[in-house]
């Protein structure tokens, strides 16, 4: 049975060139990038606090066959109907790219294309592409142009970007639940928006509970105001009706 083109190794025949992630190409994107995650991972992202490299990517090379590394997958694709590949979904800005290099991949499959970003920070050449052994691709090749030096994704393609290097948690824009209607890694049998949403707070809740008290400022609020021990808290966003921004000082009304 054929392998589907994503469990493929990357070969020869997928190759196209070499290229470095640049500022110039982040500014140039309308995209962010994206891992998702099931719980356990999350948990240990948290606890890291850096994507670590977890998962596998392979690669045939040209005299030694297969060969497996570890790696981090991750892409630029946002799927409307769900992740399958976890109901956890950790954005960042693309600027977590820059400076990295990059081989790249494209493959045809029978209903869309897929452009693979492998980074590789090795200045050896591992593929050559109609017998040029240093390639230097132009990304933004591999993108649509909208408008003058703007680009996004090519209408229904998939871009993974493949990282062998961590990237800190701390540029994370976002973290949130999504519907995870089937588990394309076999680690669950899917999870819906519901379940992943209220596994989220539990997650984020004991987080934010984790930094207040690496900070001391849950200890202090609890000393200095002990009544406060036991009572619950509702967080809301700005846009929330009901959130309560505090006036500058000036506006407000002296205590009595």
């Amino acid at each position: 049975m054929k392998e589907p083109s994503y469990k493929r190794p990357f070969s020869p025949r997928d190759f196209r060139g070499y290229f470095k992630w640049s500022k110039v190409l982040t500014e140039s994107l309308s995209a962010n990038l994206y891992h998702a995650c099931h719980r356990k991972e999350l948990e240990d992202i948290l606890v890291e606090g850096a994507l670590q490299l977890r998962s596998k990517w392979s690669i045939r090379l040209p005299e030694h066959g297969v060969c497996e590394v570890p790696g981090i997958w991750t892409g630029l694709n946002y799927f409307t109907g769900g992740n399958r590949y976890g109901p956890f979904l950790i954005e960042f800005p693309l600027h977590v790219l820059n400076g990295r290099r990059f081989m790249a991949f494209r493959r045809e499959d029978s209903d869309r294309n897929r452009y693979v970003f492998v980074q590789y920070e090795a200045l050896i050449p591992i593929f050559s592409f109609k017998g040029e052994v240093w390639r230097r691709v132009k990304p933004r090749a591999y993108f649509d142009k909208y408008k003058e030096g703007r680009y996004s994704n090519k209408p229904g393609a998939i871009y993974d970007i493949v990282l062998t290097q961590t990237v800190l948690f701390q540029h994370a824009r976002t973290v949130k639940a999504v519907s995870h209607p089937s588990c394309i890694p076999g680690k669950c049998s899917g999870l819906s928006l519901r379940r992943a949403r209220e596994q989220m707070v539990d997650i984020a809740v004991d987080e934010f509970v984790c930094r207040l008290e690496e900070n001391g400022i849950l200890r202090k609020m609890l000393r200095k105001y002990p009544d406060l021990e036991g009572e619950t808290m509702k967080l809301t966003m700005e846009d929330d009706p009901n959130y309560y921004v505090m006036p500058p000082a000036h506006k407000r009304k002296a205590r009595r």
